[in-house]
């Protein structure tokens, strides 16, 4: 007679287990790998008394459990689990559980393209405690209207000792106000109570298709006694595409794909500034020498009616640059027609330096070394360069030094002065950047057919007068 009860209460626990993974499963109706089940990552029993782990799975080739690292199957020092195998290997089992049994059980599911794992840590307790303990809450959800939703809670209460004493879980709405109340009507819970240990209950709370009134946050609160414990979670509107489950079941926000979005954009904003810095002043350069080809008659005859394109001007201390570099890339590159005029090196006279040459050229440039001078003597040659009737363009051999304290001394109007300035940093004189810069200052050169064609026909005058006078 005991052995036949003996072998009756093993059957109903051995069909308990295996029966767990097949009842409130996940509506799912694809075939690839994944959880059938909210995979709980925390699990209580005690001991000497019959203990189940489950890894729920469907769409796998192959399990495999680990316990701390060990791979199964265990000795009776690592574990005394054991695999349950009409269960597919998704159910371990003990009929008598040890403090010994407590640790990290891993279960690792494999197919021919994927591997996944999913570990359960396990606590063997001496007996039941009276503070609840939630095992699994749900996440936040992200859920699009009409989208199918559930909910799960499950903790270890403890047991009621007096009449009057409540131990339950359930689900409650959060309001606006912040108070709780019943669920709608539209809402229906489903309590679950495990096989293996009675003291673990759980609740799902299925919302169906999701409406607009099912937005907000919901707790799952757990009475042991007279202690209680709540756990909150908030369905939120998601506007537009699907509504994901993950592999718990639950809706995530797609972080991963909106760092690499956000990346991505911020390469490519990256990658239009680096063309523009450096396709840009090309490109409108271009666009100068195509407008100047097909420019009027009338056009090229006040171009030609200056001698020289550019008048550079430099100090003592600059010439070796100027006449090495500037001067020969403008001319026999460029094809500039470049007048040259040494400035003194102090800028107190440079205005009337400058201007007695400026009515033979279309532009002045100026070749400048601020390391050679003072803040007050920098402020003194920009107001002598704004004071000509044509803005000259500067170049900066070194960086300016800052003049915000000179500026609060001698007023306003210095920086005004730089503001109105037309500055380009010298870099090197095989550095296309700075040249087509200091091109987009200057006017474009005449081309090499009008030079000729006013040549020519300044000798036919001068062939023409000595005629006359013979």
């Amino acid at each position: 007679m005991w052995s036949s009860t003996f072998l009756l209460l093993t059957a109903a626990t051995y069909t308990a287990a295996a029966g767990y993974c097949s009842v409130n499963t996940l509506a799912t109706n694809t075939t690839w790998m994944q959880f059938t089940k909210e995979p709980v990552p925390l699990e209580y029993g005690f001991e000497d008394k019959f203990k189940s782990i489950y890894c729920c799975v469907k769409g796998y080739r192959s399990i495999q459990w680990f316990k701390d690292g060990v791979a199964y199957p265990w000795s009776a020092g690592v574990s005394s689990f054991i695999l349950y195998p009409e269960a597919a290997n998704q159910t371990l089992y003990s009929q008598r559980a040890a403090r010994a049994d407590s640790g990290n059980y891993t279960c690792r599911m494999s197919n021919e393209t994927h591997s996944e794992t999913h570990t359960v840590r396990l606590e063997i307790q001496e007996k039941p405690s009276d503070e609840p303990k939630t095992m699994f809450i749900s996440k936040d959800q992200w859920v699009e209207e009409g989208m199918d939703l559930r909910l799960y809670c499950e903790a270890l209460i403890g047991r009621s000792y007096l009449a009057d004493a409540r131990s339950d879980l359930r689900w409650m709405k959060v309001w606006p106000n912040g108070t709780e109340g019943d669920l709608l009507i539209t809402q229906t819970e489903i309590k679950t109570k495990r096989d293996d240990v009675e003291d673990i209950i759980g609740s799902y709370l299925d919302f169906g298709r999701v409406a607009a009134r099912d937005y907000g946050t919901y707790a799952c609160v757990v009475h042991s006694n007279d202690l209680v414990s709540r756990s909150y979670v908030t369905v939120h509107y998601k506007y537009g595409g699907t509504s994901m489950l993950d592999w718990s079941g639950d809706s995530d926000v797609p972080w991963k794909a909106l760092v690499l979005g956000t990346v991505a954009g911020a390469l490519f904003i990256a990658s239009l500034l680096m063309l523009h810095k450096r396709c840009t002043p090309r490109l409108l350069l271009a666009l100068r020498q195509a407008r100047a080809r097909t420019s009027t008659a009338a056009h090229r005859a006040r171009v030609l009616e200056k001698e020289f394109d550019v008048l550079v001007c430099w100090t003592p201390v600059d010439a070796e640059l100027v006449r090495g570099a500037l001067l020969p890339t403008l001319t026999l590159k460029y094809k500039y027609r470049v007048h040259a005029t040494q400035l003194s090196t102090q800028p107190d006279h440079w205005y009337t330096e400058i201007m007695s040459e400026t009515a033979r050229c279309r532009s002045v440039l100026v070749v400048m070394s601020p390391a050679q001078y003072t803040p007050q003597h920098l402020l003194v040659a920009f107001r002598q360069l704004a004071a000509l009737p044509q803005p000259p363009v500067v170049v900066l051999l070194q960086d300016l030094p800052n003049l915000k304290r000179e500026a609060k001394e001698v007023g306003e109007r210095a920086c005004s002065l730089l503001r109105r300035s037309r500055l380009v940093a010298w870099r090197h004189v095989h550095d296309r950047a700075f040249w087509t810069q200091l091109r987009l200052h200057l006017p474009l050169p005449p081309r090499a057919q009008q030079v000729k064609s006013e040549t020519t026909d300044n000798k036919n005058s001068r062939s023409g007068s000595l005629t006359a006078l013979v």
